[in-house]
């Protein structure tokens, strides 16, 4: 399947009622850790978190040819010393989910880190239940070191979470 270029770009204003949309859906909602729905007003303060000094956390639009967003991106919990952080990563147009368009996003997201950030190791937390971001990191060769057990309550169940890392040398 040909698949059109996608590139990361550092985020706009512009693009939070994207984000705020996404995250709101059913879809993606039920695979992320936040209990409640975004507005307008949590994303203008997350918005302006991104530029603070001591921000630990850099993220990017996920743009398609015509620099309209896709998706987003990120690396979150940097910490400069122990050269880590955490991936984030949803893709929030479900017509372009599975085509590739996440792959891509995560090559240029873990080429920015460990090359740019000049990081050692990127980890990724996944619900257990997740099974399509579970294979999804496996891909890409993170490796799965803990279960964190009954980490969220979600439709009547408690639910892991799976935490994978990758180190720059696998």
């Amino acid at each position: 399947m040909n698949i059109s270029k996608i590139k990361l770009r550092r985020v706009l204003k512009t693009d939070l009622e994207y984000f705020r949309d996404w995250r709101n859906s059913p879809e993606i909602w039920k695979n992320n850790t936040q209990f409640t729905f975004l507005n307008m007003k949590d994303q203008k303060k997350w918005f302006k978190s991104l530029s603070e000094k001591d921000s630990k956390k850099e993220m990017f639009a996920i743009v398609n040819s015509k620099n309209t967003p896709v998706g987003i991106c990120g690396l979150t919990n940097l910490d400069p010393v122990e050269k880590s952080g955490k991936v984030a990563i949803i893709i929030g147009e479900i017509n372009v989910q599975s085509k590739g368009i996440g792959t891509q996003g995560l090559e240029l997201l873990l080429e920015y880190g460990f090359k740019k950030k000049k990081l050692h190791r990127i980890e990724a937390e996944v619900l257990e239940f997740n099974k399509k971001s579970l294979s999804f990191f496996q891909k890409f060769n993170f490796k799965k070191e803990v279960r964190l057990r009954n980490y969220l309550f979600r439709d009547n169940k408690w639910w892991d979470m799976i935490v994978y890392s990758k180190i720059i040398s696998d």
